[in-house]
């Protein structure tokens, strides 16, 4: 049992969190299809017994009906209009809790009174609610155990004791394959459960791999892109400048002809490791294909402390490498383009490849920022 829960609980990145959460507030027609459905029960029971109870139960289902409907409309307006942390989703999910809790203590409300009472017909219409809506818990509420588990007991327990309380042999074998049915909901609701967070968690690696150079962890071109355009839309806000390094090694091709691939790929994974280690928070540097790396400064006051980054990457790597017990050394050239981010900030990565190959051309082991023609055109692009 100890095990049990410890499985339920364990647990997991923010990411995957969030999204669970997320998926909470994707039901608004099952909770529509429960809301009417208690409402009607309740409305035929108090109708039948002649009992206005029901109608106050039906009522009560109602409005908290439609409060959970209306907090999902608000939770995807609010996801949509601003950043969603996991603070912020974990509120949402309290109001949630809190809302599942109450409706599913109505429908135990309702199985408990019917099964008081003495009307098989009712009782049944309890039944299949009680069963219906604990299977719907089941179904879409198993990616947060901690609001499923309190909810299925908060339906099923007040009808089984009620059924229990009534000293019927025939009663009590229903109270007893309840309860058999929530335990059984349990083992489910861990299933469900653990099937969600290993789906979530590929599909986060998936989305990870995708975006990242395999042999450095670097982003890799699609990454550049999409991480590019978030730099874009911030320097787009605050007027700042950004620098992109167009970086390429001097003499690679030698040392992997030299000493082969293996080698050549333990020197890739080094100078990416360099690369990471010179860089501020909000810059981030980037595998290409082959030897070639891009460096973008998220936020630059001027051409000289993108300077200043380029003169430090050439000595950074010109430094020599230890690799398997073999000291190498290669260097590097660097084009930089200067410029506001506009509504094309690609226009950049052209403009540094187009500088980098004046800087292999002119001796190699230098920067070179882009022609003037080059920067007016990304000024315009801004």
């Amino acid at each position: 049992m100890v095990r049990f829960w410890k499985s339920i609980f364990v647990g997991v990145p923010d990411h995957v969190r969030i999204e669970l959460i997320d998926m909470l507030f994707q039901t608004r027609v099952p909770l529509s299809i429960a809301g009417f459905t208690l409402a009607i029960v309740s409305c035929h029971v108090a109708i039948s017994s002649a009992n206005p109870w029901f109608y106050g139960l039906s009522a009560a289902g109602a409005i908290v009906t439609i409060f959970r409907v209306a907090t999902e409309g608000v939770y995807h307006r609010s996801k949509g209009q601003r950043s969603f942390t996991i603070a912020a989703a974990e509120r949402w999910e309290r109001l949630y809790a809190w809302s599942s809790y109450v409706f599913a203590g109505l429908i135990g409300l309702l199985g408990a009174a019917t099964f008081w009472a003495k009307n098989p017909a009712h009782q049944l219409l309890a039944t299949a609610l009680v069963f219906g809506y604990a299977a719907g818990i089941v179904c879409r509420i198993s990616v947060r155990p901690g609001i499923a588990l309190p909810a299925l007991m908060l339906v099923a327990l007040p009808t089984a004791f009620s059924a229990l309380a009534r000293v019927d042999s025939n009663l009590a074998f229903y109270a007893v394959i309840l309860i058999a049915f929530l335990l059984g909901s349990f083992e489910t609701v861990r299933f469900i459960y653990r099937q969600n967070i290993e789906q979530i968690s590929l599909k986060h690696e998936f989305s990870t791999l995708a975006r990242h150079d395999a042999l450095t962890g670097l982003a890799n071109r699609l990454g550049f892109q999409e991480r590019l355009a978030i730099i874009a839309a911030r320097a787009r806000a605050t007027g700042c400048l950004i620098a992109v390094h167009s970086v390429d090694l001097d003499r690679f091709k030698e040392v992997n002809d030299m000493h082969g691939h293996p080698v050549g790929d333990a020197l890739l994974q080094a100078v990416a490791s360099r690369l990471s280690g010179i860089l501020r928070d909000g810059d981030f540097a980037v595998r290409m294909g082959g030897d070639e790396f891009v460096v973008v400064q998220s936020v630059v006051g001027n051409r000289e402390e993108a300077m200043l980054l380029g003169r430090r990457i050439i000595r950074t790597l010109s430094e020599p490498f230890i690799i398997d017990g073999l000291e190498l050394t290669v260097g590097a050239s660097v084009g930089i383009a200067v410029g506001r981010d506009g509504d094309d900030p690609s226009d950049l990565t052209p403009a540094a490849d187009r500088a980098l190959y004046a800087s292999k051309a002119s001796g190699r082991n230098r920067v070179t920022f882009a022609k003037p023609v080059d920067a007016e055109t990304m000024a315009r692009a801004g």
